[in-house]
């Protein structure tokens, strides 16, 4: 018996000599196997990485190369994309080797591609041993910038020019788009176009792909922004949607559609079109411009009362003026367009509310570029529009009462936005600058209604109009487009403009 106790110990001794010498030759080419693939795996991410930062970091100089067929434009693209992998791959990390590596830009409809590739091999450590000594990795990166399709939408009411802000908007236009040396923009690579608006609105600068070096040029266009002199009111609606149209007739839904809108004050007016009742021998529609002064008392001016002591009228062209000349006329004239024989307002702009019947429509629109060949939204001028729901809630039509009126142009103005940030065709994206004056010579601008209209998703409101919207309240629309907005004074509009530009160069790239 004792025998064969001896022999079971000394079996179970030999079992465990047996599984140790077992687990040695299984377990550490296991443990050098995970070092290994982790050697490996972090050389792939480092790798990644360089490719990464070589077709972001070429990406800049990508968006400002006007013709790829151009050898030394090209190279120095490429060099550039080697310069940035070379900065974020050491030559032997963790002992790799960079075997191959290229990099090749192309042009397309909507912008251009730099695609960076690399390969590098990497040393084994322990799997030497199975005859493994080492492994190749390889990473791609992509990097597409597009090319941005730009209208500008400056607000020239009379404002601006009793605050003396002429200079100051010009100056910072011109830094923005009109230098070479300092815009983001690229004259023979990106589209841009710019329009002004008080009540009336004009295309200033018609669209162009050379818009820095063409005769004239879009620093012309800035130098000779109409400024109302004299009146001038504040016809939000229309200049938004005279940008829309003109993005749509740049017709470039893979670029970066871009509206840009700089204002300084709330909507005063609004485009539709009115039908007389009384008076006018030809009662037929016209095409005119809804106005209520803002001039409605000592500051603070907002909200307007209920009294009919401001001035209102229609806004209309020449006897002889077609439509599209009436709407970017300069000085704007003050009375319904025409004909107007018979019509009380021909003689006096108050008179317009006996000519309207006392009303003016529950839905307007703009008038000028609209059809089937413009936005498709707008078949019909004049209509589209509700005067009566949007930022603000109301039921009343009636010319002789301001708030009416100034709740109406608000209204035809939010929700011109509200369409322009669900256009699923072009996407716009709306930068909206508010331009604040430190004196009380003219109504202070609702920040919060502006930050709305740019669907601005880190926005929280201050409490612009609180019958609106408390304070502390996101004004971010989802389902929408989201855009910027930069409030800003005359002192710091040139750096709200580099916020814009800054936002372009993260969306391009």
């Amino acid at each position: 018996m004792l025998g064969i106790r001896r022999r079971k110990k000394g079996q179970r001794g030999f079992a465990i000599v047996y599984v140790t010498l077992i687990g040695a030759f299984v377990m550490i080419p296991m443990a050098g196997l995970a070092i290994d693939f982790g050697v490996v795996y972090n050389v792939k991410a480092h790798l990644q990485t360089a490719c990464d930062a070589a077709a972001i970091g070429a990406g800049y100089l990508l968006h400002a190369t006007t013709n790829l067929s151009n050898p030394t434009q090209y190279d120095a693209i490429t060099t550039a994309a080697q310069q940035f992998f070379n900065a974020n791959y050491g030559t032997t990390y963790m002992g790799s080797t960079v075997t191959s590596y290229s990099a090749s830009a192309a042009s397309s409809t909507a912008g251009k591609t730099i695609t960076v590739n690399a390969t590098a091999k990497v040393p084994m450590m322990f799997m030497r041993v199975l005859g493994i000594s080492n492994s190749t990795v390889a990473a791609k990166a992509v990097s597409n910038v597009r090319y941005i399709a730009m209208m500008i939408v400056v607000d020239r009411s009379y404002s601006v020019v009793v605050e003396g802000a002429q200079a100051t908007i010009q100056n910072a236009l011109t830094t923005f788009v009109a230098t070479a040396s300092t815009s983001y923009l690229v004259d023979g690579v990106d589209t841009v176009g710019m329009v002004s608006f008080g009540g009336t609105w004009k295309l200033d600068f018609p669209y162009s792909t050379h818009f820095q070096t063409a005769t004239p040029n879009i620093g012309t266009a800035i130098t000779n922004i109409p400024f109302s002199g004299s009146i001038g009111y504040t016809n939000t609606a229309e200049g938004l949607y005279q940008a829309w149209e003109q993005l749509y007739q740049m017709n470039l839904p893979g670029s970066l559609n871009v509206i840009v809108l700089l204002t300084d004050g709330r909507p005063t007016a609004f485009t539709g079109y009115f039908a007389p009742t009384a008076d006018c021998t030809n009662k037929a529609k016209r095409g005119g411009i809804f106005m209520t002064s803002p001039d409605l008392g000592s500051y603070p001016f907002w909200p307007p009362p209920t009294s009919s002591n401001a001035s209102t009228g229609i806004e209309g062209g020449n006897s002889t003026g077609t439509e599209a000349a009436e709407y970017q006329g300069n000085p704007e004239s003050s009375y319904l367009a025409p004909p107007d024989a018979g019509c009380k307002y021909a003689s006096n702009m108050s008179n317009v509310g006996t000519d309207l019947g006392g009303n003016f429509p529950a839905s307007v629109g703009p008038v000028d570029n609209v059809g089937a060949s413009y936005v498709s939204y707008f078949t019909t001028p004049g209509t589209g529009l509700s005067t009566q729901s949007g930022y603000y809630t109301q039921a009343c039509t009636t010319v002789a009462n301001p708030r009416c009126g100034r709740y109406a142009a608000f209204n035809a103005a939010d929700n011109m936005a509200a369409l322009i940030r669900k256009d699923t065709t072009l996407s716009p994206m709306m930068f909206v600058i508010g331009l604040n004056y430190s004196g009380t010579a003219t109504e202070p601008l609702d920040a919060d209604w502006l930050a709305r209209v740019a669907n601005d998703p880190t926005y929280v409101t201050v409490g612009s109009d609180t019958n609106v919207v408390a304070a502390g309240q996101s004004v971010y629309q989802s389902g929408q487009t989201p855009g910027m907005y930069c409030n800003s004074t005359t002192s710091t509009l040139g750096a709200c403009f580099e916020q814009v530009t800054n936002a372009l160069l993260r969306l391009t790239q």
